[in-house]
């Protein structure tokens, strides 16, 4: 019998990557969705991690590149509670405790893409960061 939690989907993708952000000492990077959008755009087409962005379309015909996917993610995320602006000024997203912890994320994958999404974490995290 198919386990329903054990189906992934795109989005889970992100989800993943704001996991392992989240096992750092800094849980936090900066609110600003057109950076995000641009800097998951970056690491699907960087060749050493893009094979776990395979499912991302982007729109590259606007001011910056966006996926219906990364704004769904973010979008779910906070109304999880699982991704808050939580400092006074709203403007750094933090990871939550429970999806640093949440270690069903990882199953959802295999051990090639879990080493892929921690690379592409570090990657993400220093790159929304500069």
């Amino acid at each position: 019998m198919l386990e329903i939690n054990k189906i992934k989907v795109t989005s889970d993708v992100i989800k993943a990557l704001f996991h392992y952000i989240g096992h750092g000492d800094d849980k936090r990077f900066p609110a600003d969705v057109p950076k995000i959008q641009k800097t998951f755009y970056n690491l699907s087409i960087t060749p050493s991690i893009s094979e776990v962005f395979k499912g991302f379309i982007f729109d590259k015909s606007k001011s910056y590149p966006r996926s219906k996917t990364v704004s769904f993610a973010l979008d779910r995320l906070q109304l999880s509670d699982l991704l808050a602006c939580r400092n006074p000024e709203l403007d750094q997203f933090e990871i939550s405790k429970s999806l640093a912890e949440d270690t069903k994320i990882e199953g959802l994958f295999t051990s090639k893409e879990n080493k892929l999404l921690k690379k592409g974490a570090e990657m993400f995290f220093e790159q929304v960061r500069a």
